[in-house]
This record gives C-alpha cells, sequence and structure tokens, in this order.
C-alpha cells in the first residue's frame, strides 16, 4: 500500500495533466470559434453536444462514474461555448 503523501503526489501530477489537457481543450475552443465565423455557424449544437455526452458516458464501464463524466464535460463544454461566443462577440458577429 502506498503513504498518503505518495498518493496524493500522483494525485497533483495528474492535476497538473488534467489543467495541461483542459487548456489545449480551450485552445481548439478559439480554432472552433474561428471555423464559426467564416462559416457563420451557431456556436450551440444540441445534438453535437448530446451525442458527445453519450459517446463520453459510454467510454466509462463504471456505473458509479459515469453521472460524473456527463457533469464534468457538461462544464467543459459550457465554458467552450462561453469562450467561442466572446471570440464570435468580438469578431462583430451576433449569436443567439
Amino acid at each position: 500500500m502506498k503513504d498518503l503523501s505518495e498518493i496524493r503526489c500522483d494525485i497533483d501530477a495528474l492535476d497538473r495533466q488534467i489543467v495541461s489537457l483542459y487548456e489545449q481543450r480551450m485552445g481548439l475552443a478559439a480554432e472552433v470559434a474561428e471555423y464559426k465565423i467564416a462559416n457563420h455557424k451557431n456556436v450551440y449544437d444540441k445534438a453535437r453536444e448530446d451525442d458527445k455526452l453519450k459517446t463520453l458516458e459510454g467510454m466509462v464501464p463504471d456505473e458509479f462514474l459515469k453521472p460524473g463524466v456527463v457533469a464534468l464535460f457538461e462544464q467543459v463544454m459550457s465554458t467552450s461555448r462561453k469562450k467561442q461566443k466572446a471570440r464570435i462577440a468580438e469578431a462583430g458577429q451576433i449569436q443567439p
């Protein structure tokens, strides 16, 4: 059995990776915004988000973890939408 301080070090290392991946994902959200600006697309695509959440939930075999994964990615997608809307507003386009 690992010592608690060793486990916490492992958690800290994973948290750094998660933060880095989150930053990368938000960078991609900015790229999505640029595409949507150029192609006059709406930020919110309910069908896409619903499909994505279903796919992500399906990646998790542990039933206990499924709701947490869905909640996590709902928040990630919400922040992504906010980032996209801010960029689109900067470009002078109006989003519903």
